[in-house]
């Protein structure tokens, strides 16, 4: 037995590129035509009754019948086939058919063997234009999923991600990387590659990360300014170009880039929001390196498109919450929007956590961000009903004074759930309510006064449970645990800053008394990660 090559057979179209080969093959053979049209036949009819139920791969070669040579085809199918294609079972999971082909006995001239791989082999037109198709059909199909998905995020952070990870698996990348523009220069915020953890991927780059210039030494530099840069070979950068590529974060992963295609991102107004990049793509069934073609860069920019309409939107939203959680920083200094931001990173990643550790799917993860990022900023904005009196004094409050603090958990849940009801809104409710209540039941609010926030703001209260447990919200038990870790981490005008031993060793004896123990144990088992935050996040 001699194996001349192997292919996969999808869909019905592709089975007419595999009978021509088959013709093809047996005419090389045999010279018979009427053979080669009755193998050809004979093989398309096995073919066509498998390739509706699932990929079937062809394994060919050449064996014998008796004294004579045959051209072999076996068709490995994960459904079992019809009866009448008389079936053997090939292991546990796979199913073959076998046909073989009479290929006579007389002499074949030498070479046959390479012609014959060749013409199995090499992709015919048809199917180089199925392919392309195919291609052209993924990456389009992602572009409507894109659009509509992104008309619904309103966290620019999970926006990125989602952009992100998008935009890579229609160009089948090996990483990508987003960078905003802030202040006159490109900042990294979102990075992607094929071997980051699924919490990365997930996860936008805390504190300020690597910045570049906003000129044309860089490539995402170049293309801000341009609209789009593309290089086949990032070391091999003609010398007329203005910009460079700089290796050292390849040698520091252990990388190569190669391919790149940088994107800028416009708004409305022509107004510079960031750039996209993508880099290495490979040939979806191969693997194969590949360059990006002018339809690729062409589509590269109809997702910068989509992506910068969404962006816009979702900053808008983020800039809508900083605001608001400026004006509370007025009232209370604690309130800065290091510590908002630190919160919200902390709180995020220890959710993501705790979904995969559910096995939750990255859709529903990202979905339950887009809400939970900006709500744990927003989990004191009920500060801005408290006096400034008590906000500010310096001292240890009274029980009357410490009860009016207390207030503004339901203060924030009034203020900021008037109107309709979001999935955004349904977090800022159990966030800015819960963030105080502790897991053995002796936080605050009460059950009863969280009963009659929900009846004041037009649901029901009757069914609330007791503020304990698992009766507290999760984004409530997520909040708790980063805020007061943010807390005890930070320097106050009453206090110095504890040590991350000290911190780590509170949040063990808490664990099951103030706090949900199974967050306790994820978030003390990536503690360093907790720390990197807040060091990357200074203020």
């Amino acid at each position: 037995m001699m194996h001349l090559a192997d292919f996969n057979l999808r869909r019905a179209a592709d089975v007419d590129g595999a009978r021509a080969k088959i013709h093809e093959c047996m005419l090389l053979l045999t010279g018979d035509r009427q053979r080669a049209s009755q193998a050809a036949s004979a093989f398309s009819e096995v073919a066509r009754a498998l390739v509706g139920s699932d990929t079937v791969r062809v394994e060919v070669s050449i064996g014998r019948i008796g004294e004579a040579r045959a051209l072999q085809c076996i068709m490995v199918t994960e459904h079992q086939p019809p009866a009448r294609l008389g079936a053997d079972r090939h292991d546990e999971m796979h199913w073959r058919v076998v046909r073989q082909f009479d290929a006579g006995t007389s002499w074949v001239p030498h070479g046959i063997m390479d012609r014959l791989r060749s013409v199995l082999e090499t992709k015919s037109h048809q199917e180089l234009v199925e392919e392309n198709y195919r291609l052209l059909h993924d990456k389009t199909t992602a572009l409507n999923r894109l659009s509509l998905a992104l008309s619904t995020v309103q966290d620019v952070d999970t926006l990125l991600v989602m952009l992100l990870q998008e935009a890579s698996q229609a160009f089948h990348c090996e990483a990508g990387s987003i960078l905003l523009a802030e202040e006159g220069e490109l900042v990294f915020r979102h990075a992607l590659n094929a071997d980051a953890s699924s919490r990365e991927r997930l996860l936008v780059r805390a504190g300020d990360p690597v910045r570049l210039p906003l000129d044309r030494t860089s490539m995402a530099g170049a293309a801000a300014l341009d609209g789009l840069v593309a290089v086949a070979d990032a070391y091999n950068i003609p010398e007329d170009a203005t910009f460079r590529f700089n290796p050292s974060v390849d040698r520091m992963m252990g990388f190569r880039t190669r391919a790149v295609v940088s994107v800028a991102l416009n708004s409305n107004h022509n107004e510079l929001l960031g750039v996209l990049q993508l880099i290495n793509p490979r040939d979806p069934e191969t693997l194969r390196p590949m360059e990006f073609s002018g339809e690729d860069q062409a589509l590269a920019m109809n997702f910068a498109s989509l992506a910068s309409l969404a962006l816009e939107r979702s900053n808008l939203t983020r800039t809508l919450v900083l605001r608001i959680m400026g004006i509370a920083e007025l009232h209370d200094p604690k309130e800065t929007g290091a510590h908002i931001r630190r919160v919200s990173q902390v709180a995020t990643r220890l959710f993501v956590a705790w979904a995969s550790q559910r096995g939750w799917s990255e859709e529903r993860i990202l979905k339950e961000l887009d809400a939970l990022r900006p709500a744990a900023m927003l989990h004191d904005v009920g500060k801005v009903g408290i006096s400034d009196v008590i906000l500010k004094k310096p001292g240890a409050l009274t029980p009357e004074e410490r009860t009016v603090m207390q207030s503004h958990t339901v203060i924030g849940a009034k203020s900021a759930l008037k109107g309709q009801r979001t999935a955004l809104d349904a977090a800022i409710r159990d966030v800015t309510l819960y963030h105080h209540a502790r897991w053995d039941g002796t936080g605050y609010p009460t059950r009863a006064e969280i009963a009659a926030v929900l009846e004041e703001l037009g649901e029901d209260g009757s069914r609330v449970p007791e503020p304990r447990g698992e009766g507290i919200p999760l984004a409530g038990r997520l909040v708790a645990i980063a805020d007061v870790f943010d807390a005890l981490m930070s320097r106050r005008a009453y206090k110095e800053a504890w040590s991350p031993a000290d911190v780590r060793d509170e949040f063990e004896r808490m664990s099951g008394i103030h706090f949900d123990p199974e967050l306790i144990e994820l978030f003390l088992s990536d503690f360093d990660s907790y720390c990197g935050i807040h060091a990357a996040i200074s203020g």
